[in-house]
């Protein structure tokens, strides 16, 4: 009697502790997720296009409020933008009349000694698709 005691108390105390860990262990991987993402505090994405001309939006929190510098380069690193802003955040809609069929846009904000890039990679190809309907005589 008391064998099947400890069993069923063992097997319920091994669940818990096992389900206990299971959580533990993803709750830990979710913030380190949030803590990276977080820590850049640049946000640059693409809008699509207006009037053939491609949009992107540029969130910057500027957390250390300081004096910082927004560099846009293409694949072949010439600058076609630079700019130089106050210790403000920044959001802001950025559009390019001119851009290749193929190629690459690269934003850099530079602050300080703290440089963020991130890259983004045009690829213009054009496709056609057509819908036919066949009815069987």
């Amino acid at each position: 009697m008391k064998k099947q005691l400890i069993k069923a108390i063992s097997k319920r105390v091994f669940t818990l502790f096992f389900a206990g860990f299971i959580l533990c262990s993803g709750s830990q991987s979710v913030f380190a997720a949030d803590e990276s993402t977080k820590s850049k505090g640049v946000e640059v994405t693409y809008q699509g296009l207006r009037d053939k001309k491609l949009v992107f939006n540029v969130n910057y929190k500027n957390e250390l409020s300081q004096p910082f510098q927004l560099t846009i380069k293409n694949d072949q690193d010439q600058i076609i933008y630079i700019k130089q802003f106050d210790a403000k955040p920044l959001n802001t809609t950025m559009l390019f009349s001119e851009f290749p069929e193929n190629g690459k846009l690269t934003f850099l904000i530079l602050s300080g000694k703290k440089e963020i890039s991130q890259a983004f990679e045009i690829n213009s190809e054009v496709r056609t698709v057509e819908e036919l309907i066949v009815k069987g005589i």
